[in-house]
């Protein structure tokens, strides 16, 4: 008798096992984007109309995944300037939970300058410093003007990324009477700003000719969830003589 219980008990605990084994199996995870700075490119300067002396280039935003990068905004009616901002996150079986970003953080704003849509506030930070002959980094000479960016599926980073779509999925940041809007970068999927697009330069009047340093950094604030903040910025060695721009070194 009492080796019948055991063998029924040995039957029960491998039953128990092989329900537990199938449902983590079966259990969906998160999959969080990652935010990559591509190469900077098409560096030139300048000369603007009201004096300023300005350094162009372009600029791209890449998501290597393993999840999607996508931000809701919402108001509540069109008289509200700004929309606030909720990060999707989405699990492996396609649901998803809403992250609330504080507006005191940052927001969505209405802007037409050239490309009129909705634009998330400092999503990207342009800087740059000097570099003595060693190399070494000098204190910060300058910023960019942009401060707002829509970000959409419009350059194939990496298509076989897995869960990359073959085509855009985000290609559109809303219009002047939106009162929801949504914009995101696909895994596989980036976001170019080209360099003669309106705010996309730093100031650098004032700049002695030299060797400087431009850093990009995407999610400065780290205010979006990722699965690595530490790959978000990229950077370029340039040297600057008179109107002339020519790029020295980059990471890739």
């Amino acid at each position: 008798m009492k080796r019948i219980i055991r063998t029924l008990a040995l039957v029960f605990a491998v039953f128990l096992g092989a329900i537990s084994s199938t449902s983590t199996a079966g259990a969906a995870t998160e999959v969080l984007p990652d935010l990559r700075m591509r190469k900077l490119g098409n560096f030139y300067i300048q000369q603007a109309s009201n004096g300023e002396k300005r350094l162009r280039f372009t600029t791209m935003i890449a998501n290597a995944g393993p999840g999607r990068f996508e931000l809701h905004g919402y108001r509540a009616s069109t008289t509200v300037a700004r929309m606030n901002i909720r990060q999707r996150i989405y699990n492996t079986a396609g649901a998803y939970r809403r992250v609330e970003i504080p507006q005191a953080s940052t927001y969505m704003f209405f802007a037409g300058d050239g490309h009129s849509h909705w634009h998330v506030y400092k999503l990207q930070r342009f800087e740059i410093r000097p570099l003595d002959a060693n190399g070494k980094e000098g204190e910060l000479k300058g910023t960019g003007a942009k401060t707002g960016f829509c970000f959409w599926d419009n350059t194939v980073y990496k298509l076989s990324l897995p869960g990359a779509p073959q085509t855009p999925y985000y290609t559109s940041c809303g219009g002047s009477t939106s009162v929801n809007v949504k914009m995101g970068i696909s895994v596989g999927w980036s976001d170019k700003y080209s360099a003669g697009l309106a705010y996309q330069w730093i100031k650098i009047n004032g700049l002695r000719d030299g060797n400087y340093k431009v850093r990009v950094i995407a999610d400065p604030q780290n205010w979006f969830l990722e699965s690595n903040n530490a790959n978000n910025g990229t950077w370029t060695d340039i040297k600057i003589s008179g109107n002339t721009v020519t790029v020295l070194r980059q990471p890739y």
